[in-house]
């Protein structure tokens, strides 16, 4: 399955820039769940299909080849995963001292769902200007609503 990273920028940024294929080449721990990265064929559509998703998830604006996180995106974006969180933390507290210490596989799985629940891995990444790239969930959590991000590099990776 194919997933977006995206790069922003706090300001307009020339191509010559971006991020390119290149400099994920010798550093193939910045995604460690990626195949491969590689550019987007068509850069348009792929900002064209994120600003549709934008809008459909009340996220904020797109203007320019920016966009703008509404006040509430956090609100939108998490609707419904606390939930599962609360869910996966309940049966992390209900391990018992025994099954920690002779259950691995189940604790571990018990661990990586709450994990999973938090913060997916296994979708598209924003690179800020050029600091390694985050899962969007990280992005969302930590990005200033009401400040523009300007789109450079679109690259996708495969899992």
């Amino acid at each position: 399955m194919y997933h977006y990273i995206l790069q922003v920028y706090p300001e307009p940024h020339k191509e010559e820039d971006w991020a390119a294929e290149d400099d994920f080449i010798d550093r193939p721990g910045l995604i460690p769940i990626a195949d491969h990265v590689k550019t987007v064929c068509d850069r348009n559509s792929a900002i064209r299909h994120l600003e549709q998703w934008f809008h459909a998830h009340h996220m904020g604006t797109f203007s320019g080849g920016a966009f703008v996180l509404a006040p509430d995106a956090r609100s939108h974006y998490f609707a419904g995963r606390y939930p599962e969180f609360r869910r996966n933390l309940k049966a992390l507290e209900a391990v018992s001292e025994t099954q920690y210490i002779n259950d691995h596989d189940y604790v571990e799985k018990l661990l990586s769902d709450l994990v999973s629940s938090f913060s997916t891995c296994r979708d598209s990444y924003v690179m800020e200007s050029d600091d390694p790239p985050v899962p969007f969930d990280r992005f969302i959590r930590t990005a200033a609503p009401g400040v523009p991000y300007y789109i450079g590099a679109v690259m996708e990776y495969h899992c």
